[in-house]
């Protein structure tokens, strides 16, 4: 199984994610993200998706009859389930399944910053760049548009590993190349915003900390 070629949703990876850090405290090491995908793929996911899906339904159910409530009352009368699930269905239902598959619904942070260091993304970079991310008690991942090395794909995106060295030197990116981050766990906020400073404002490491972080507006 290749799982770098599986095309993940927000709500998979962390779920994978969990399954990760479950499998890595049962075996006493940390297990990389690749064998908890290819794990949670053969023995957990077929029982999850189901799981998924009838909390989905449940929640869906309870949106059609809040529907019927409104609609009713401002009609006068009873709609019927039947009319209340059909317009909800037609109005609302997408708008629904993209808000319950967002990153932000499914616990991620996400950032997109303009590489402002004159090194771009090689070595020297690179390696600050990873050190800083491991700073952190949260996971962090990058994609960067035509990048062929990736850990997973993410919504038709390929994302890397940004606490691995070796991962990000497959970047190469350069001065004035879009990075895009996506980051979750309880450091996450904190992470994204040294990362925009590090990467967007071209700042030399030492000078990381003193910096404050930039504003929540910057990411959505």
């Amino acid at each position: 199984m290749n799982v770098k070629n599986i095309n993940l949703t927000p709500a998979e990876l962390q779920a994978i994610l969990d399954h990760k850090h479950t499998m890595s405290v049962a075996h006493g090491v940390a297990v990389s993200l690749e064998e908890a995908i290819e794990h949670f793929i053969e023995h957990y996911e077929l029982d999850w998706m189901r799981e998924k899906q009838r909390r989905d339904l449940a929640e869906q159910r309870q949106e059609i009859e809040k529907h019927k409530y409104l609609r009713s009352e401002k009609e006068g009368h009873d709609i019927g389930k039947a009319r209340a699930a059909e317009e909800w269905c037609d109005k609302y239902a997408p708008i629904w399944r993209a808000e319950h598959e967002s990153l932000e619904r499914n616990g991620f942070l996400k950032m997109s910053v303009v590489i402002q260091n004159e090194q771009g993304l090689h070595f020297e970079p690179a390696s600050t760049l990873a050190n800083l991310a491991q700073q952190y008690n949260c996971e962090v991942y990058m994609h960067r548009t035509g990048m062929e090395y990736s850990n997973f794909i993410l919504q038709d995106k390929k994302y890397l590993n940004v606490k691995s060295v070796l991962c990000l030197l497959t970047v190469k990116a350069e001065k004035g190349e879009l990075l895009e981050f996506i980051a979750t766990g309880t450091q996450a906020k904190a992470a994204l915003e040294n990362i925009a400073v590090y990467i967007g404002q071209g700042t030399k490491p030492q000078e990381i900390e003193a910096i404050p972080g930039v504003e929540e507006a910057a990411m959505s």
